[in-house]
């Protein structure tokens, strides 16, 4: 069985191609298929979170990018504080505890292609960014989330507290989640995907998180 592997990089640290084939990639997703109202630069979506504060997780398998998310610690900015800002009124965390997650993506067609349809990558991601989080620190990470993907989240088994509910447009309720960084939760996301597979969770999941952008590639 192919494993799908998670490793995480710094923008400092990743290289021109690593960074065009993710943002590529984002803008495939985001852009095209969602139809999000991004910055697109050619053929790719970056936008100005994108600097030496971020951070990605990469998920792959067999070489192929197949999930990403970026996080930026709140003491610098973020967007929750910027283009989000208008639909909370709840007081924004500023503490190196704390990241933001955004851009979170699971490549569905990639990974049907691959045969990983059944594959609980969603999970997956989920568990890279909370075992990223506990290796560098950080009690909680908070997002701005749909309620479907609210509920996703929670099914996956972490728990969270909704800090704010707001409107992104008339009719499209968005959630501020602070969604804590435990043991309870990383058991609970292990349990979700273990069951989901069926197969012990080493046989399937590679948490390295190696730092080198090679390993992302």
């Amino acid at each position: 069985m192919d494993k799908v592997s998670f490793c995480n990089v710094d923008y400092a640290n990743a290289s021109q191609e690593l960074l065009g084939n993710l943002y590529g990639l984002r803008k495939e997703v985001f852009a095209d298929r969602l139809n999000w109202k991004v910055s697109v630069r050619g053929d790719h979506e970056v936008d100005e979170y994108d600097n030496a504060f971020s951070t990605y997780l990469v998920g792959t398998c067999l070489g192929v990018p197949l999930a990403s998310v970026r996080l930026i610690n709140t003491v610098h900015p973020y967007m929750v504080e910027g283009p989000f800002r208008g639909f909370f009124s709840h007081e924004l965390p500023k503490s190196d505890l704390i990241a933001e997650s955004s851009r979170f993506f699971v490549d569905k067609t990639r990974s049907r292609a691959l045969g990983l349809g059944r594959m609980p990558l969603t999970e997956m991601l989920l568990l890279a960014m909370h075992t990223h989080a506990a290796r560098a620190g950080l009690d909680s990470i908070i997002t701005v989330v749909s309620e479907a993907m609210s509920r996703i989240v929670l099914k996956a088994g972490w728990h969270y507290e909704t800090l704010d509910i707001g409107e992104a447009s008339p009719g499209e309720t968005v959630l501020l989640l602070d969604m804590p960084v435990s043991r309870e939760n990383d058991q609970r996301l292990k349990g979700v995907i273990e069951a989901r597979n069926g197969h012990p969770l080493h046989d399937v999941l590679d948490l390295n998180h190696r730092p080198r952008a090679v390993e992302c590639a």
